[in-house]
């Protein structure tokens, strides 16, 4: 089998999973955070991911991830339910899109591999992929990736 330029490969995967988004691990908050910005056009969603980096630690915390477009008619949209708690959760462990549309977000059971096949794929206007937490832990950061394909054109994603 060949060997393919590492810039071959990254253009083979934006054809298959869409274009990646890094954000670098932040702090969770008990606030709305913006995570990845909408701009240009709407895209389709294909993929996220979290991963914690450093242990969340102390304080009861679920995370939620919505959607909030910036067009005439703005609407906030719960993408996922509420998570269950990830209180003591270690570096590794990773957060995906639930398969049913308003179901809490997936939780891989270790730090070793999570489902990212079966979450649905959204289309989302200009606007913000947000997060909330619901508490502000002693510590723990996640950091979060995001795939995407643009629908219209000159639309693109960024992280916030």
């Amino acid at each position: 089998m060949a060997n393919y330029a590492p810039s071959t490969r990254a253009r083979i995967a934006d054809l298959v999973t869409g274009m990646r988004v890094e954000r670098t691990a932040a702090l969770v908050t008990a606030a709305t955070v913006d995570l990845f910005t909408i701009s240009g056009g709407r895209v389709l969603l294909t993929g996220l991911l979290g991963e914690i980096s450093v242990k969340i630690a102390a304080t009861a915390t679920t995370l939620r991830i919505l959607s909030t477009t910036t067009d005439a008619t703005a609407v906030l949209t719960y993408m996922s339910a509420v998570s269950a708690d990830i209180t003591g959760m270690d570096p590794g462990r990773m957060f995906t899109l639930p398969t049913a549309v308003g179901s809490a977000l997936t939780i891989s059971t270790g730090s070793s591999a999570a489902d990212f096949s079966t979450a649905s794929e959204w289309v989302l206007k200009t606007g913000a992929l947000q997060l909330l937490g619901s508490a502000a832990p002693a510590s723990g950061t996640i950091k979060w990736s995001a795939w995407y394909i643009p629908l219209d054109t000159g639309a693109s994603m960024v992280a916030a």
